[in-house]
């Protein structure tokens, strides 16, 4: 059984049909990275599956569970969303706290641990992405690579069975998002479950089991990275990987 099921999502904003019927599955372990020109709907759907919209009609199941349903409490929500960690593009970490504070907050709030508890599992997840001697500094005495792995880390502090990435380095400057990339790839080699939305073509290749080329709401083309990148089917997939090149 695939450990995500995405079917027949649908999303309108106003008359504007942003997904017009997405669905594919992943199975654990798998790495799915998700590309395609800006408005094409990539982020419209990480954003479903990460419950910040509501699909407007689809079906959603984690591990054989549903979890879309019409009427859902704000109870049933919380413990949906708990199926998914989120990395955004520009990190949103609290400049108030520290890397360690930011990454020990979410499972706070949510009386997840003592502090000890919860301190030392912050710090593991900090060495995780090999920032463990940043743990008391800032975020405006990191770098925009050093803040990201923190945002990775937090991402994984309430041990999300998916782990999702909306375009994690468009926001850093080229020698920095080797260190985000390289962190994301040991994630991998972990063997967790992740959704990329990505523009880096190479990463996709070479990290992803599973490619989605979005193109005006729809899945143009879905395959591995050796079918979508060596040996596209559609022409638009096709113009798409020139002009990316």
């Amino acid at each position: 059984m695939a450990l995500l099921q995405v079917d027949n999502f649908k999303k309108s904003f106003g008359s504007t049909q942003v997904l017009k019927g997405v669905s594919f599955s992943l199975e654990r372990g798998q790495v799915l990275a998700i590309i395609g020109s800006s408005g094409s709907g990539k982020t419209t759907l990480l954003r479903c599956l990460n419950f910040l919209e509501t699909p407007d009609e689809g079906r959603l199941y984690v591990d054989g569970k549903s979890l879309l349903s019409a009427g859902q409490t704000q109870e049933q929500l919380r413990q949906a969303r708990r199926s998914f960690g989120l990395v955004f593009q520009n990190f949103n970490l609290f400049p108030q706290y520290t890397a360690l504070e930011n990454v020990m907050l979410s499972p706070m709030l949510q009386k997840q641990g003592t502090k000890q508890e919860l301190k030392s599992r912050a710090m593991e997840l900090l060495r995780t992405v090999g920032l463990s001697e940043k743990a008391n500094s800032y975020p405006c005495q990191l770098s925009g690579g050093q803040q990201q792995r923190v945002a990775i880390a937090r991402a994984l502090a309430l041990s999300p069975e998916i782990l999702c990435f909306d375009e994690p380095t468009s926001a850093l400057d080229p020698e920095l998002t080797g260190e985000v990339l390289a962190a994301i790839r040991a994630l991998r080699d972990q063997g967790r479950t992740m959704v990329v939305v990505t523009h880096e073509m190479a990463f996709a290749k070479s990290v992803a089991d599973l490619v989605i080329y979005m193109a005006d709401g729809v899945i143009e083309e879905m395959g591995t990275p050796q079918e979508i990148f060596d040996a596209p089917k559609s022409e638009k997939t096709r113009s798409f990987l020139r002009q990316s090149n």
